[in-house]
This record gives structure tokens, sequence and C-alpha cells, in this order.
């Protein structure tokens, strides 16, 4: 998972792009759906991999 890849929630179907990454690999999600926590939001690494897809990476889209 890398700065621009766009992921996907497996148990919610939420899609989401990634900001940014801090050193300790927390990253900072937008999550492109209503939710009801402060939006962008921070993800710890372990839970991306958990709960996570990537669904576009950054390398193939034009726009990053």
């Amino acid at each position: 998972v890398k700065v621009g890849d766009l992921i996907r929630f497996s148990e919610t179907g939420y899609t989401g792009v990634i900001l940014e990454f801090t050193k300790t690999g927390t990253a900072l999600t937008f999550i492109n759906e209503d939710v009801h926590f402060n939006n962008p939001t921070w993800i710890t690494a372990r839970t991306l991999n958990r709960c996570a897809e990537v669904i576009s990476n950054a390398e193939g889209n034009s726009q990053s």
C-alpha cells in the first residue's frame, strides 16, 4: 500500500485514497463515502493490510 493507492474495505465496500504515511506506518486516508468520523482519518498499516485491498495503485493512476 502506497500514497496515491485507491483501496477498498472488504467489510463495508467503502473506498478510500491513501494521502500520506508517517514514519511509523500510519496512513492518512480519505474515505470516499459519508462517514461519521473525521475524514480524512488515520489508519494503521496493520489495519490496512487486514481490512483493505488495493483496487488501483498509484503507478497505474496517470493523475498521481
